[in-house]
C-alpha cells in the first residue's frame, strides 16, 4: 500500500487551515500546516510535500513572494502551488500564474472543488514524473548507444599504439639479445686490461662484433623505440581514462563540474569520429568557474555536438579527402553564464530546416546514421533541466556554430 500524499496548507486563518486539513485527512491525504510565507518555504524544503495550498494575503511574506522563492530553489521548484485567494480579479489571477502558481481557488472555497483540483494537479505531477523518468531512461539508452557506436573506434585507437608498442618491445628484446654477449666480452676485455694483459686481439674481435650487430644503428634507434612506446602507452591510458569518465559520469544528483575537463574527456572519447576529417582547436577559459549540473548529461550533449560537427565535415569534404576541416571548441565566462561554443567548417544547415533541428526525430542523415534524438535531447537537457540556452548560427558551405550557455551559481539555490 502506497504512503498517503502530503499536502502543505499555508493560511494565516486558523479556521481555513483546520477545515482544509480535516477534510483532506478524511480523504486519505497527510496534511501539514503553516501560517505565513516564511513557514511555507521552511516546511516545503524540509518535507517536500506533493502539493502546496498557499494563501495570497499573509503577514511577513505574502503568497506571491513565497511562491517566487519556492520556484527559485531546485529542491522545491517542481512542487505544484495552488493559490487560495478572496481576490479573483484578473490582475491577481495573472500574477498568480506569473510567479509560478499552477491554479487559483477562490474563497470561500468548496471542498469538492478543492479536492477535484488537487486530484488533477497530483495526476499531472505524476505524469510529469513519469515523463522525467522516461527522459532519464532515453538519455541512458542514448549514452549506451553512443558508447556502443564509439567502441569500434576506441578499439582502433587503442589497437594502433598497442601494435607499435608491441613492435618496439620486440625490437628492444632482439637488440638486448644481440648486445648481451657483446657486453659480456666488454667486461672480459676490461678485466684483461686491469690485469695488465694483452687486449689487442680481444679489442679487434669486439670491434668486429659491434660492426656485425650495427651498434651505431642500435644506439640511434633504441631511444626512439622507448619514446614511441611511452607515448603509445600514454595514449592508451588517456583513451581508457576518458572512456571510463564518460561512461561513469551519470550521477543522479547535480554537482559542481569542470566543463573544460568534461569537454577534453569528450574530445578524447570521440577522437576516432573526427581525427580523419578535422583538426581540433581548443580555446578554453582556464578561469571558468565550475558549473552546477548533471555532468554526464552535459557530456552527452557535447558528444552529440562533436560527432555532428565531424559528420558535417565528412559531408562537405567527402570520403578520402586529402584536406581536413576545423572543429573549434571554446569555453568562456560570460557574466552569469558559462558558455561553450562548438564550431565547424562543415556543410552548414540550410535556412529552411534550421528551425526544425531541435525537433524530436528530425534528422538529415541517411537511414541508419541517426535517430534524430541527439539535438532534441540536447535542447531538453540544456534548456529544461539546466535553465540554460542553446542556439545555432550556420551558413551553407561555410560552417555551423552551436552555443550552449549554462547558468552559474545554481548550487547556492540548491542549498538555500
Amino acid at each position: 500500500m502506497s504512503a498517503p500524499q502530503t499536502i502543505l496548507i499555508v493560511d494565516d486563518n486558523r479556521t481555513n487551515r483546520t477545515l482544509l486539513a480535516r477534510s483532506l485527512s478524511n480523504s486519505g491525504y497527510r496534511t501539514l500546516e503553516g501560517s505565513d510565507g516564511l513557514q511555507a518555504i521552511e516546511m516545503a524544503v524540509e518535507h517536500r510535500p506533493a502539493i502546496i495550498l498557499l494563501d495570497v494575503q499573509m503577514p511577513s511574506m505574502d503568497g506571491f513572494e513565497a511562491c517566487l522563492r519556492l520556484k527559485a530553489m531546485p529542491k522545491t521548484a517542481a512542487i505544484p502551488v495552488l493559490f487560495l485567494t478572496s481576490h479573483s480579479e484578473p490582475a491577481n489571477i495573472e500574477r498568480a500564474f506569473a510567479v509560478g502558481g499552477c491554479d487559483c481557488i477562490a474563497k470561500p472555497f468548496h471542498m469538492g472543488e478543492v479536492k477535484a483540483r488537487i486530484a488533477v494537479h497530483l495526476g499531472l505531477r505524476e505524469a510529469t514524473d513519469m515523463l522525467e523518468e522516461t527522459h532519464a531512461q532515453l538519455l541512458l539508452a542514448q549514452k549506451m548507444e553512443s558508447i556502443g557506436q564509439l567502441a569500434a573506434g576506441v578499439a582502433h585507437e587503442i589497437n594502433t599504439p598497442t601494435q607499435f608498442v608491441g613492435d618496439n618491445t620486440r625490437f628492444l628484446k632482439d637488440t638486448f639479445e644481440q648486445l648481451a654477449p657483446a657486453l659480456g666480452r666488454v667486461r672480459e676485455l676490461l678485466e684483461t686490461a686491469i690485469a695488465g694483459g694483452d687486449c689487442e686481439g680481444e679489442a679487434k674481435a669486439l670491434k668486429a662484433t659491434f660492426e656485425d650487430i650495427e651498434l651505431d644503428y642500435i644506439l640511434e634507434e633504441f631511444p626512439t623505440a622507448l619514446d614511441q612506446s611511452i607515448e603509445g602507452l600514454q595514449r592508451v591510458s588517456t583513451i581508457v581514462k576518458a572512456m571510463k569518465e564518460f561512461s561513469h559520469s551519470g550521477a543522479s544528483e547535480m554537482a559542481l563540474a569542470d566543463l573544460n575537463r568534461s569537454l577534453e574527456t569528450t574530445i578524447n572519447v570521440a577522437s576516432h569520429e573526427w581525427k580523419y576529417v578535422a583538426n581540433v582547436e581548443r580555446d578554453f577559459d582556464e578561469g571558468l568557474p565550475h558549473v552546477f549540473c548533471h555532468a554526464g548529461e552535459i557530456s552527452q550533449v557535447l558528444l552529440n555536438m562533436i560527432v555532428n560537427a565531424a559528420y558535417a565535415l565528412r559531408e562537405k569534404l567527402g570520403d578520402g579527402a586529402s584536406e581536413k576541416g576545423l572543429i573549434k571548441l571554446t569555453t568562456r565566462h560570460a557574466g552569469e553564464f558559462a558558455e561553450i561554443c562548438v564550431s565547424d567548417t562543415g556543410a552548414g544547415i540550410p535556412p529552411e530546416i534550421r528551425q526544425r533541428i531541435f525537433d524530436p526525430f528530425f534528422t538529415t542523415k541517411a537511414v541508419g546514421d541517426g535517430t534524430g534524438q541527439g539535438l532534441s535531447m540536447a535542447h531538453k537537457v540544456v534548456v529544461q533541466e539546466h535553465q540554460g540556452t542553446i542556439s545555432v548560427e550556420s551558413e551553407v558551405g561555410v560552417g555551423t556554430t552551436f552555443t550552449i550557455r549554462l547558468p552559474l551559481g545554481r548550487e547556492r539555490e540548491a542549498v538555500s
